[in-house]
């Protein structure tokens, strides 16, 4: 018995080892419609395609804020508005920037009576007519009422006051106590966190301005990929608010750490957005194109699968064919980089791949 049944399982390890070579009946190969091909050297851009999502590119992004307490008596601008550099957004009334103001048209009125005094004095010391002394006085006080005055105008302008605001005081007495806040970019508003009758104090955000003639793109890229791409690789952006459509873009930086769940990174893309159809919050598909890779490959369409094991089937003469494990690369296009398993032109299997591999399961494949 024991003998019988060493027997049978000696018989039965040819049937159960895999194939190492097949070879088609005339009439399998016809119904099987194969198409071969050469493994050659070519050169190949990995393109890796990712979900995202546009932000505000927040180099561009700027927050409007007063530099005195105040009231807001006019607002000007509203959430989402193109507006221009230098246009006011809000004008607002504050009693300390009144007082200031109030201050520094006193100082300049005491300056110019006090260089008005200088001249006169000054052309009666020349004369004879007055004493040194009395020039001495005039002159120096002269000089502390205009070290007096720019004080008072340094303080204007950390209130936000520009030159030309300060020299329209005088002639609008009854303005006082009045600012705006502008734009400091050509952009759109983004935010308005005022509203009217509110007061609000130095350094609290009133206005959001963007400048959308860029955005980023965030998305996030797996590790496995990292080695193929790098920063400064370009890439092209799509929404689905215009189909069909590719906004050109570059990838500016990845994050410093890997996520540990999802195993990615995080990649910011540039995006140039010259008449502002691409808004933030928008989802996207971004293409990153990788670094370059030149060596030997085969069509996508050649190689398959058992298991983690990726395979291609060589041409070893008419009806025979060798299924042959190989060590495969990057994949872009259509094309797969070989590492390791075949040799430069070698003639292979491109089309048909999945009957060929049929019938060699049949025969014993794995």
């Amino acid at each position: 018995m024991n003998k019988l049944l060493a027997t049978l399982f000696f018989l039965l390890i040819p049937a159960l080892a895999p194939a190492a070579e097949l070879e088609l009946t005339q009439e399998q190969l016809t119904s099987a419609g194969l198409t071969t091909t050469t493994v050659t050297t070519r050169e190949l851009k990995p393109r890796l395609k990712l979900t995202g999502t546009l932000t505000a590119d927040r180099r561009k992004s700027n927050r409007v804020t007063p530099v005195v307490d105040g009231m807001v008596t006019e607002l000007l601008a509203v959430e989402n508005e193109a507006v221009r550099k230098g246009q006011v957004l809000a004008r607002l009334r504050s009693n300390s920037l009144g007082q200031a103001q109030a201050d520094y048209l006193e100082t300049l009125a005491r300056f110019e009576l006090a260089r008005a005094e200088r001249a006169r004095i000054e052309g009666l010391w020349k004369d004879g007519i007055v004493a040194e002394s009395r020039w001495l006085k005039v002159d120096s006080e002269y000089k502390s009422a205009r070290a007096t005055l720019d004080a008072r105008r340094r303080l204007l302008s950390l209130a936000g006051l520009s030159d030309r605001q300060i020299q329209a005081l005088a002639q609008k007495p009854d303005r006082l106590a009045e600012f705006e806040l502008t734009s400091p970019i050509d952009g759109m508003v983004t935010g308005v966190e005022i509203e009217s009758g509110q007061l609000i104090t130095a350094g609290q955000t009133a206005f959001h301005v963007d400048d959308l003639s860029s955005l980023w793109a965030e998305v996030r890229i797996p590790v496995a990929n990292l080695s193929e791409i790098k920063p400064g690789a370009e890439a092209t952006v799509q929404v689905q608010a215009s189909p069909g459509r590719e906004y050109r873009g570059r990838l500016q930086s990845l994050a410093a750490e890997v996520d540990r769940q999802s195993q990615t990174l995080g990649g910011r893309i540039v995006v140039d957005n010259p008449d502002g159809q691409l808004r933030p919050g928008m989802y996207a598909t971004v293409t990153l194109t990788g670094v370059a890779y030149r060596g030997l490959m085969v069509p996508a369409s050649a190689v398959f699968r058992v298991g983690e094991q990726a395979y291609l089937f060589k041409v070893l003469g008419p009806r025979r064919y060798a299924p042959t494990p190989i060590e495969i690369g990057l994949e872009s296009e259509g094309w797969i980089a070989v590492r390791g398993g075949i040799e430069a032109n070698s003639e292979i299997v491109s089309g048909g791949v999945a009957e060929l591999k049929s019938h060699w399961q049949y025969q014993g494949g794995e």
